[in-house]
């Protein structure tokens, strides 16, 4: 009787391979399976990624993150926590696969149809690539088609990111410039030339990454939002005109949500307390008039978490900050008391950016998130455009785009610089705040040559409340990583290839500096 019936898509126990190109709506489940790329944990991968960083700390102690930060475990080719070749390789499998189909299957659909689908995956294929190429130094094997048995040799640098921006060119060809509302969250040109501009920032070839920007802005449909807190606060069902947003993935709770909340708030919302930000994070954040601040000032360490930057108030829970119709409390024996040894804050601090702050948790219990992800923002965009315009000798043009993201965080001043060196800093700065927990900390440092100060010899602070009758009388200074300092090897700026790819393949060769 199913097979009588005109049912669309086509429904059976057994899909032959050509089922997925029958139809349209076949074609969009096939495609379907390759979104969960962009975000379908929300924002966990990237604040455990930014634990590795200086800006979050792992309460427990036996975390992965703490483990190779401290030392106690190395990167090696037989074990790597930040290494992705084999998770990368399977999904450059199945992008061949799809294209392969298309090309034996997909006569029946209208070209239109198969070049928007074949633009897709190949965005997928690109940012797989680019995942692997940042962590493997461009260096990586490439595969335009399915492996046909032969083995194949490590591609250069060069031919890597050329491969990647071909890639993104013919995605930002093909795909849509907008999409109706019912399938917010499908790829579009935006995504395509906001992903380029990513990659090839990496890539150091700036000008290819400004161009990507000024095609990105050509289309006139992208912007800051108006305010840094609500932004992160948004569910797809309320449906807000959001410009920023150039490739997010949504959530609707109960059917489809996340558990993150639950996991990484503190335990005064009966959460998990997984992670805590750093005094050094916390710290960087400026006074309101864009001085920076400091606890050597009197007024400052007298009052450090008043007259602080929005962007403070809406990513940093701090000791007394208001929160769900309550009081955090970070003293030790407090409800969200600091203590060493996990299930709490080891630096006085936890995240408040991407929390669900409507709902008391604490009386509530936790239901499924369903708060927006977003693979890519404006904000990021003009940061990218700001760094590479440094970078080609164009200051003004990359201080236009660095106090844009500026102004939207509230500062009415505008920040100058007399050189490359002076406008890096302040750029740098600036990644570090406004992408916060968003996953880039550790591979900046990384990509600038600086994790192997930064992230090496050092070791991550917080402040605790020193209480006098009830009363914070000072903050206490310290050592979240308990007395030890963090190491980063030079050799870490490029991950080895693993072991089981060099067994497998007599054409690779290890990276010297890990032989």
């Amino acid at each position: 009787m199913l097979w009588s019936c005109n049912i669309d898509p086509e429904l059976t126990d057994v899909y032959g391979e050509e089922i997925a190109w029958s139809s349209e709506a076949n074609l969009e489940l096939s495609l379907n399976k390759f979104y969960p790329l962009i975000g379908h944990t929300y924002y966990t991968p990237h604040v455990n990624q930014d634990a590795f960083s200086d800006i979050l700390k792992m309460n427990t102690p036996s975390a992965n993150a703490n483990l190779f930060t401290l030392g106690s475990s190395v990167i090696s080719p037989g074990e790597n926590p930040l290494g992705n070749w084999e998770w990368g390789y399977t999904w450059i499998r199945t992008c061949n696969e799809f294209l392969d189909g298309m090309q034996n299957y997909g006569s029946k659909l209208p070209e239109a149809t198969r070049l928007r689908a074949e633009a897709e995956v190949r965005f997928f294929r690109a940012y797989v690539n680019f995942e692997l190429a940042k962590r493997y130094g461009a260096s990586i094997i490439l595969f335009d088609k399915l492996p046909d048995g032969s083995q194949r040799a490590r591609s250069t640098p060069e031919e890597v990111w050329n491969f990647i921006a071909a890639d993104l060119d013919f995605a930002a060809q093909h795909l849509p410039v907008t999409v109706p509302a019912t399938r917010t969250g499908k790829l579009t040109k935006g995504a395509a030339y906001g992903l380029k501009a990513r990659a090839m920032l990496y890539a150091q070839r700036w000008k290819e990454a400004t161009d990507a920007v000024a095609s990105l802005d050509a289309l006139g449909l992208y912007d800051l939002y108006s305010d840094y807190d609500k932004l992160f606060q948004m569910k797809r069902k309320q449906q807000v005109v959001n410009k920023e947003s150039i490739l997010e993935f949504g959530y609707s709770s109960p059917n489809f949500g996340y558990s993150f909340d639950y996991f990484f708030s503190p335990p005064g919302d009966k959460g998990y307390s997984q992670i805590s930000p750093t005094e050094n994070l916390v710290s960087a954040y400026q006074m309101a008039d864009g001085t920076d601040f400091s606890w050597s000032n009197p007024t400052h360490a007298a009052k450090p978490y008043v007259g602080r930057e929005p962007r403070f108030y809406a990513s940093i829970l701090y000791h007394g900050a208001p929160w769900k119709g309550r009081t955090i409390d970070t003293r030790e024996g407090g409800v969200d008391g600091y203590a060493i040894g996990g299930g709490t804050t080891s630096t006085g601090y936890y995240m408040r950016k991407f929390f669900d702050g409507s709902v008391k948790t604490q009386d509530e219990g936790f239901q499924p998130g369903e708060l927006t992800f977003y693979f890519m923002r404006y904000a990021e965009v003009l940061l990218i455009k700001a760094e590479a315009m440094a970078e080609q000798g164009n200051l003004s043009e990359a201080l236009a785009a660095l106090n844009r993201v500026r102004k939207r965080a509230g500062f009415t001043e505008e920040v100058t610089a007399g050189s490359k060196e002076d406008f890096m800093k302040l750029l740098r700065h600036e990644r570090m705040i406004e992408l916060a927990f968003e996953g880039h900390r550790f591979w900046d440092l990384r990509r600038w040559d600086l994790a192997r100060t930064v992230l090496n010899g050092t070791s991550v602070k917080g402040r605790v409340p020193v209480m006098v009758a009830d009363t914070v009388a000072s903050y206490r200074e310290v050592d979240a990583d308990n007395n030890r300092k963090r190491v980063y090897l030079p050799k870490y700026n490029r991950f080895p290839i693993p072991s089981v790819e060099i067994q497998r393949n007599a054409l690779i060769e290890q990276f010297d500096e890990w032989k």
